[in-house]
């Protein structure tokens, strides 16, 4: 029997140290007034999404392997092609839809796979920024599937409300485009923190769990857990150097502890005993 549980464990950690993380950077959509950064971790299967607008306007995002022309609209996107799925954020929310082709407002899923994750709908003057997860690949046709591998490219296809239309999604009027994602694929190396900036200990362990990061006040800094089955169990902010985590209440086995800042992530292995 401990034969069979230590090849599982050792199965575990190859496919772990072997899986490549990347992210499209922040794309500009709309001059400095509109972005959007997706950042793709495939060692949990998890998509985040950070959207950043102004504070009273809807924002709407959507994603395409149809490489469409700049100043394009939503309306161009239909499940045809597979370029229909579409994030839209309003009234303090986030929904899952589809476009059929053609002008329209786009439909709600029946499934809803985005969600806004705790303390990700901040603002800070006139300008909003909203953090929400999914999975990877949620095995729904009508969403798009991130690719294990940074991709060549892909067009992301963006509209929002004008001011004031925070709380009532309508029609975009002008606030709509395309943008061509290139320039800003990273791949796993461009993506990592310097790992001596970033420890966990002890590990194993069976009551608390210790982060350990240089810490720059400048800088922004998120602790997220995930089981191996990709659910997010954990979630907070890192405010000074070393910040204990208790873990006493986990059930024994391994998770997965990613450390992001506004410039970039690691992830490294825990086992709760």
């Amino acid at each position: 029997m401990m034969k069979k549980i230590t090849l599982l464990f050792f199965l575990l950690l190859t496919v772990f140290g072997f899986s490549q993380n990347w992210t499209t950077g922040t794309v500009n959509l709309n001059g400095s007034n509109y972005s959007v950064k997706f950042d793709v971790n495939t060692t949990t299967d998890i998509v985040t999404m950070t959207m950043i607008g102004p504070s009273n306007e809807w924002l709407g995002v959507g994603l395409s392997n149809v490489v469409y022309s700049a100043g394009s609209s939503m309306g161009q996107f239909n499940n045809t092609d597979g370029s229909g799925d579409v994030a839209i954020y309003t009234n303090n929310s986030i929904s899952d839809r589809k476009m059929p082709g053609g002008n329209g407002q786009p439909s709600i899923d029946v499934t809803q796979n985005w969600n806004i994750s705790s303390g990700g709908n901040t603002v800070n003057g006139t300008t909003r920024t909203v953090i929400a997860t999914r999975a990877r690949d949620t095995g729904d046709p009508n969403d798009f599937d991130f690719p294990t591998a940074p991709p060549t490219s892909f067009t992301l296809v963006w509209a929002k409300g004008g001011a004031g239309t925070n709380n009532s999604f309508g029609f975009h009027s002008g606030g709509r485009g395309a943008v061509l994602s290139t320039n800003n694929v990273l791949s796993n190396e461009d993506f990592q923190i310097n790992p001596t900036k970033f420890t966990i200990s002890p590990n194993p362990a069976s009551k608390d769990l210790n982060i350990g990061i240089v810490y720059d006040a400048s800088r922004d800094y998120s602790i997220e857990v995930y089981d191996v089955l990709g659910k997010q169990i954990y979630r907070g902010q890192l405010s000074k150097n070393d910040t204990s985590i208790n873990v006493y209440n986990w059930r024994a086995g391994v998770y997965l502890v990613k450390l992001t800042s506004d410039q970039s992530t690691q992830t490294k292995r825990f086992i709760k005993q």
